[in-house]
């Protein structure tokens, strides 16, 4: 079964797809990407389970009023909208930390986590880094969005294929785009959730892949020390965006993840 609409939450309207039957599994997109990076690992996992994939506040096809919002109840109230109550879910780079404060802030909602190089709000970058961000910001600050878009294609794509750099600047794009057009200001949750990590009740998949910079090695030790139940693997010849790079050892993974 197929599904897509547009679901009203926070002055958002929130672009949403859903494919396939039986329990819920929902798949939070990386910051350098959209609902898009899902597509390779589609054919897999809607054959066990509904997968419900959408695009963020800022990013995609969803839409957003200016203002201060909270990425975590973004999803919470997406979930509302779609009946969904509990489900497994799956987040990628600054998406597994969307999970990680669901699955702390709101633990009988989250079944079961995979975080493929989730990120941390509060891990001091390297100074590999520190530089991208540092020209990222500039880049943004003068306008020239096509030399930020550029930069992350070579930080978070650089030994992916032409085809996938392609598709990361479409992404990228679009996102610097609509966040400068909507004014949209995330609102951190505090504590972080780097010092709630006890409060996550769900069992933890954790993948980095081996070509991943440094930083994303760093947390997956610190979510695997910190978490009560978790398991850390690494995917061979992936760059941070694992399901892009190797989908069918990705969908394999997640697929594991939600048995154990």
């Amino acid at each position: 079964m197929s599904a897509s609409g547009v679901a009203e939450v926070e002055q958002g309207r929130f672009a949403w797809w859903a494919e396939g039957d039986g329990p819920a599994l929902v798949l939070v997109h990386a910051g350098v990407a959209d609902a898009r990076m899902w597509e390779p690992l589609l054919p897999v996992l809607t054959a066990t389970h509904r997968v419900v994939r959408y695009d963020m506040r800022g990013f995609g096809r969803t839409r957003s009023a200016p203002g201060t919002f909270a990425d975590a109840r973004d999803l919470a109230g997406l979930l509302d909208a779609l009946g969904i109550t509990r489900a497994h879910v799956v987040g990628a780079s600054y998406g597994g930390q969307v999970a990680l404060e669901l699955a702390a802030t709101q633990p009988a909602r989250v079944a079961s986590l995979v975080l493929l190089a989730a990120a941390l709000p509060d891990i001091a970058p390297t100074p590999e880094l520190q530089a991208f961000i540092e020209a990222e910001e500039r880049a943004i600050d003068e306008d020239r969005i096509d030399d930020a878009v550029d930069l992350n294609v070579r930080m978070w794509a650089s030994a992916s294929t032409p085809e996938i750099q392609a598709l990361v600047a479409d992404m990228q794009r679009n996102a610097f785009e609509l966040q400068l057009r909507e004014g949209v200001d995330n609102e951190e949750l505090d504590p972080p959730v780097s010092v709630r990590l006890a409060d996550v009740q769900a069992p933890a998949t954790i993948a980095t892949g081996d070509r991943d910079v440094a930083d994303f090695a760093r947390v997956a030790e610190r979510l695997r020390a910190g978490l009560a139940h978790a398991t850390l693997y690494s995917v061979a010849d992936a760059g941070h965006l694992l399901t892009l790079d190797q989908p069918d050892a990705v969908a394999r993974l997640i697929l594991r993840g939600l048995d154990a």
